[in-house]
């Protein structure tokens, strides 16, 4: 069977929620493969709005399977407050989440020691301080703690003495640390999460399954937040391009698509490079328009206009083969638009960077395009076929709306035209 992966393509909020559960509706699984609780995704469902920060984006009309895969970092707090918001609404919809027991928890700690180093830092990150960062560093220092290991509750009362004491050898008062508290804590939310109906699993019991279904993986943040490809060190934990689906014994091959969801403009959240950035009046309008404010945090994102060359980098990354165009919509009215078409490094014109570093001194080069009444002007389409020719890469399907179903493929789309 096709497999399907859907990753943001610039720097995340690129409205990547609505489109998976857009798609969702025709897919038996739909696999979260990497982050943790700093990830926000939108959906709207029957009009009401739902944010998920962990839980993959399955239709609640569907029968769907929504996976957590060991590639995540897990905040099982956060999840129980999800699933419960769901349950409200959809009674019984928690057993069609299943968590590989292999997935490493964030625990309590983490969330405070993701503050105290953000706070001790001379240039601070941007960190959401959800513990995702450090959750991942204990992972690879081999001193955090997975969900395999509730089940042996003698067992993690000593892996978790081990390592606050530790920590507390390291951060000499520095954090409220208590074994006894967290281990409590966390043996309290495991048991929520199975009176929930989670399923437990592994990608090995799901493989045999996963051959003979429609698989959709769901990606979060941005190609440019990865650890090893993004703006080091403005970067996420975790592998954001479509290539951690590994994560489930999943390999993404020429025959797969690897749908790359785009944003008519571009925007961050945090510290770090940004070339085509917005400020002052012009920065707060477009700003306003697109409501860009943290779906996680509530900050203020920053704004700029397209920048190809990024989404170039981005393309070669993670193997995009097509594009998802949202929020068109937020440029409606404005007279003219620009568009970044190449980069000034160091004295030399560029049509992508060969590193991430090389964002740090990128200059951008602007095109301007005329502006659209709507997204069904003629010149919205100018816009998108500019961006087709200069990319090499089909936009298949354009959002034009908050809604889930505000979403058409590009001929549908222009059948629609004025």
């Amino acid at each position: 069977m096709k497999k399907l992966a859907i990753v943001g393509a610039q720097w995340g909020d690129e409205g990547k929620g609505k489109i998976v559960n857009h798609f969702s509706k025709a897919y038996d699984y739909i696999i979260r493969f990497s982050g943790g609780a700093n990830a926000g995704h939108t959906i709207y469902f029957n009009g009401k709005k739902y944010v998920n920060h962990l839980l993959p984006s399955i239709s609640p009309e569907t029968n769907s399977i929504g996976v957590l895969s060991k590639g995540m970092a897990l905040d099982l707090e956060q999840m129980i407050k999800e699933l419960e918001v769901l349950e409200a609404d959809f009674k019984g919809i928690s057993k069609r989440f299943a968590i590989d027991k292999e997935i490493f928890l964030v625990l309590p700690y983490h969330k405070e020691e993701d503050a105290v180093l953000e706070d001790m830092r001379k240039y601070p990150i941007g960190t959401t301080k959800r513990g995702i960062g450090p959750s991942f560093a204990d992972k690879v220092s081999r001193e955090n703690i997975r969900l395999i290991d509730l089940f042996d509750e003698d067992r993690l009362y000593e892996r978790l003495e081990n390592i606050i004491y530790l920590k507390n050898n390291v951060y000499q008062g520095k954090l409220n640390l208590d074994t006894d508290t967290v281990y409590q804590t966390i043996l309290a939310q495991f048991r929520r999460i199975q009176e929930l109906g989670c399923q437990l699993t592994s990608s090995s019991e799901l493989y045999e399954d996963l051959q003979s279904k429609k698989v959709l993986l769901e990606g979060a943040q941005g190609i440019m937040l990865d650890i090893d490809s993004g703006t080091y060190p403005f970067v996420t934990s975790s592998q954001t391009t479509a290539h951690g689906a590994s994560t489930v014994d999943l390999t993404l091959t020429e025959d797969d698509n690897v749908m790359g969801v785009v944003k008519a403009y571009t925007t961050r959240v945090g510290e770090g490079e940004f070339p085509t950035e917005l400020d002052g009046e012009e920065a707060d309008r477009l700003r306003q328009l697109g409501n860009e404010y943290g779906a996680t945090t509530g900050r203020d994102r920053r704004v700029g206009w397209l920048d190809l060359p990024q989404l170039r980098y981005a393309i070669r990354k993670s193997k995009l083969n097509g594009i998802v165009l949202t929020k068109g919509d937020v440029l409606d009215g404005y007279d003219t638009v620009k568009v970044c078409v190449g980069y000034e490094i160091n004295g030399e014109v560029k049509a992508m960077p060969m590193i991430a570093d090389e964002f740090r001194h990128a200059k951008p080069i602007y095109k301007t395009l005329k502006g659209w009444k709507n997204v069904f002007d003629i010149h919205f389409l100018k816009y998108i076929t500019f961006i087709e020719q200069e990319l090499g890469l089909e936009v298949d399907y354009i959002s034009y709306g908050p809604k889930t179903e505000d979403i058409m493929d590009k001929k549908t789309f222009i059948l629609h035209m004025d």
